[in-house]
């Protein structure tokens, strides 16, 4: 029998948006896992990086309790026990975990699967410090402005994915960026020093997630311009972390 290996993830746009039912996100797994030998989502010290731990832990735990579940009836469930806890939780962490790969999700249903293109390499820069997404979540009251925008920009981000459009795919993260900067306590020195650091390679950069802390996920094309802002970001006490979206087998 195969280990049972829970994947985490990171969000690609729509955070905040999709706490809102039927409102729009891009998220994906990336390969670190939760499994009977601990968590590969938080570091030795048990500080977490970020990675959609408490989604994937809520999918570890039903799909050990209910092993026979198929993927649909496994996300309603662990929905269901992550929302006892979490209750604005989106189900877009939930989703990630359990579909694997690049989705498209919209709050409430069931997610739709995207490709990245394999020539567009992923950046994810660890600012050390943890979110507390719950927190940020309740201080921020979305105006229907913020929502409409998110929605706009996660359906011209999915066009520039299908159409391997990486100019429209760089000019969507700039402005899935700038719609974030609108909300409070989401925007860090350390998160904006990272974001500079990636723009000074004519890289697109943003926070990955809710903000105030965790993530900085940017895309590039060119291997050495990828070493030069990881070599940036290290200076700047920001830590490259090796992920990869995962898709599983």
């Amino acid at each position: 029998m195969c280990e049972l290996k829970i994947p985490g993830k990171l969000m690609l746009a729509g955070e905040y948006a999709v706490t809102v039912p039927g409102h729009l996100a891009i998220v994906f797994a990336i390969d670190r896992f939760i499994s009977k030998k601990g968590s590969q989502l938080v570091n030795k010290k048990g500080i977490k990086y970020g990675l959609g731990s408490s989604g994937a832990y809520a999918v570890f735990k039903t799909k050990s309790q209910y092993p026979a579940l198929l993927d649909d009836a496994l996300f309603k469930k662990s929905l269901q026990l992550s929302r006892q806890t979490q209750i604005q939780n989106s189900g877009a962490d939930i989703a990630a975990s359990i579909f694997s790969g690049l989705l498209i999700y919209q709050n409430g249903h069931l997610p739709k699967s995207l490709l990245f293109p394999n020539n567009w390499q992923l950046l994810v820069g660890w600012t050390g410090t943890p979110a507390v997404t719950s927190k940020l979540v309740k201080i921020n009251q979305l105006s229907e402005n913020f929502l409409a925008q998110s929605d706009l920009i996660v359906q011209n981000m999915i066009a520039a994915i299908r159409e391997q459009n990486f100019n429209l795919f760089s000019q969507q993260l700039i402005l899935a960026e700038k719609n974030l900067e609108t909300l409070k306590g989401v925007l860090t020195d350390k998160l904006a020093k990272a974001i500079q650091i990636a723009r000074q390679f004519d890289v697109a950069a943003k926070i990955s997630g809710a903000g105030g802390g965790d993530n900085v996920i940017a895309f590039a094309q060119d291997k050495k311009i990828v070493d030069k802002i990881k070599q940036d970001w290290r200076k700047a006490g920001i830590i490259p972390l090796d992920l990869h979206v995962y898709y599983k087998k």
